[in-house]
């Protein structure tokens, strides 16, 4: 009676592990890439395509351990898909020569956050932000940035009494407006905060936004229609001067809806690539890492060059500030 080949590890791990799970791998990732801007769930995985696309690097160096082709190119494939959202995003162009430096940063300030107040506003003294965009903001810590000395110019306390939002700046505010939009979901009441600033006596227009956090479906439903609101009302004024869009977008920069919301409005983001550092992060896994995903976005109009872009360091939120140094049009 003949005796069967013995299999070794590698054939039994290629047999059992890395051919299903370069096919689980492609499947996931083609279905989020085509129907995340239908379904709601699908969309979640955003969130976590840093990781997504890591596991899929995984999966490419098993494939290769093993050396059968078809799973190879199914891995390979796969990966392929996975990067597709992270090329697909708009980004602001490199600052060459000029002037007109303007500094912004954007921090959800968390409205658990026990930490003192003078941890943010010695950042603030630091870095020196021409404008600052404030999610989450409560009485106490508006109180504190706004005796500080640092910004000559605030948004009203109406903007944060309606949506915790709130704008200190070292340029005038000319005017101030809650963009007003239709509400299709029953609990649903957040507005974009829209602000005309002067620059060297011209206009820039700031729009500071925190929509609903996607958990559950009326919230992801309204995210994306805030989005879409904010995107139409920058279209018109990217007619009349720059635009900065700057907040906790509680949108992933791989999901399609930031993406759509760039093209809808003529935009560019500050950030771009699958590899960017978290923003939003696990208060309970920050001792081993920052696990978490990159939904603090500042976007500009295609008339403003990116100098450069950082994420800043901790002060007491589940958020870290994001900073984006940029050159503005001279004319």
């Amino acid at each position: 009676m003949p005796i069967a080949p013995r299999r070794g590890p590698v054939a039994l791990a290629y047999r059992v592990l890395v051919l299903p799970g370069v096919i689980a791998y492609l499947f996931t990732v083609s279905v989020v890439v085509l129907a995340a801007d239908r379904f709601w769930l699908v969309d979640l995985l955003t969130f976590a395509w840093p990781y997504v696309v890591t596991g899929g690097v995984l999966l490419t160096v098993a494939a290769l351990v093993t050396r059968r082709i078809k799973a190879i190119v199914i891995a390979f494939l796969g990966l392929a898909v996975a990067i597709i959202p992270a090329t697909d995003v708009s980004t602001a162009r490199s600052a060459g020569a000029g002037a007109g430096g303007l500094k912004v940063l954007t921090a959800n300030l968390f409205v658990e956050n026990a930490e003192d107040p003078a941890v943010f506003i010695d950042l603030l003294r630091r870095e020196k932000p021409d404008i600052v965009v404030l999610q989450e903001t409560t009485e106490a810590w508006d109180k504190a940035i706004s005796t500080s000395g640092l910004y000559p110019y605030e948004s009203s306390a109406d903007s944060r009494e309606r949506d915790d939002l709130k704008v200190f700046s070292n340029l005038p505010i000319r005017a101030e407006t809650e963009l007003k939009r239709a509400f299709t979901e029953e609990h649903a009441y957040k507005q974009p905060l829209r602000l005309e600033l002067a620059l060297n006596g011209k206009p820039l227009f700031l729009y500071a936004l925190h929509p609903e956090t996607p958990r559950r479906l009326w919230q992801w439903r309204d995210r994306n229609a805030y989005l879409s609101a904010t995107a139409d009302a920058v279209k018109g004024d990217l007619e009349k001067a720059p635009v900065i869009v700057a907040g906790d977008w509680n949108t992933p920069t791989w999901s399609p809806f930031f993406r759509s919301f760039l093209a809808q409005a003529g935009l560019a983001s500050t950030a771009g690539g699958w590899l960017q550092p978290v923003t939003r992060f696990s208060m309970k896994l920050d001792a081993l890492a920052y696990i978490g995903a990159s939904i603090d976005h500042i976007v500009v109009s295609p008339d403003i060059f990116l100098r450069a872009r950082s994420v800043g360091p901790a002060f007491g939120s589940n958020h870290l500030p994001v900073i984006a140094e940029l050159t503005l049009p001279e004319n």
